[in-house]
């Protein structure tokens, strides 16, 4: 093995060491890290130094990549990844009121084929603030209540790119980016078809409503799921570096950005979805 694993000692999250990412991955070494990764959920990698042609190299190791429907912000070297970032004078910043991501979710749990892997790259961060939390929905799944865990075989919901929390930190859409995206219903409990596990798949970022029930219901269901989900118990919080990278399976978490800096602290993360699960 050419690089170690140190679990994070929360309830996901395992940091890898020994690994210059900038050099292409042998296959044994790909495998080892998908093992890692199915294991523990969320992976960090410290102290890369990346280019956006590195960092997209690494990323397709993991599947396709499925590129962001916010093409404005997709980076001008490497499309296939795609720029969140505070600072207007790059053309990259965004002017929501709230951080960009600050809202519990699953990347693109809108689309028909949700992403499999994210990853995140730290290329300038704050000095306070500005961490990500990410929560384990097997773990969320496995310790509902009985009685709760027996509602959801079954039932299904619908995700919607600008549904659910999270308004006043989401960018508004073109015409051409809505019709991309028109939204896709997915079971809430999903088997994840690599480890075989039962996970929640809901997020209060982009789940609109449960199928099949009236909105006070849905809402009432959902809240119980969401409450559960984010208690600290299943969470691991990232306070980021430079040069910090994360790939997590979002078959089996949902992050949040956390904000809590100001305008004035630069921000800028690269990031990427790989692969894409069929139900």
């Amino acid at each position: 093995m050419t690089f170690t694993v140190e679990p994070s000692g929360a309830a996901l999250g395992a940091l890898i060491h020994g690994l210059d990412l900038a050099r292409p991955l042998a296959d044994e070494e790909v495998v080892a890290l998908r093992q890692a990764l199915l294991r523990h959920v969320l992976l960090v990698f410290p102290e890369q130094r990346l280019t956006a042609a590195q960092l997209a190299g690494f990323c397709r190791r993991f599947g396709p990549i499925t590129r962001h429907i916010l093409d404005q912000y997709h980076h001008p070297e490497e499309p296939d990844l795609c720029i969140i970032s505070n600072v207007a004078e790059s053309g990259m910043g965004r002017t929501t009121a709230r951080m960009a991501g600050s809202y519990w979710h699953s990347d693109l749990s809108y689309l028909a084929d949700p992403a499999d892997f994210s990853m995140l790259y730290a290329i300038e961060v704050p000095e306070s603030g500005g961490d990500t939390i990410f929560a384990n929905l097997y773990q969320a799944y496995e310790t509902l209540p009985e009685d709760l865990r027996a509602r959801l075989p079954g039932l299904s919901a619908a995700h919607d790119i600008m549904a659910g929390s999270g308004a006043d930190a989401k960018v508004t859409l073109s015409a051409a980016q809505r019709a991309q995206a028109p939204g896709a219903v997915h079971p809430i409990l999903r088997r994840h078809p690599e480890t075989g596990r039962d996970a929640l798949f809901v997020n209060p970022g982009f789940t609109r409503r449960i199928e099949g029930m009236d909105a006070v219901a849905s809402a009432a269901l959902l809240g119980q799921l969401y409450d559960h989900a984010t208690e600290a118990r299943f969470t691991y919080r990232h306070k980021w570096r430079a040069g910090d990278l994360t790939l997590f399976d979002g078959r089996a978490s949902m992050h949040t950005a956390t904000g809590g800096y100001t305008g004035t602290q630069r921000r800028t993360l690269w990031r990427a979805f790989m692969g894409g699960s069929t139900e």
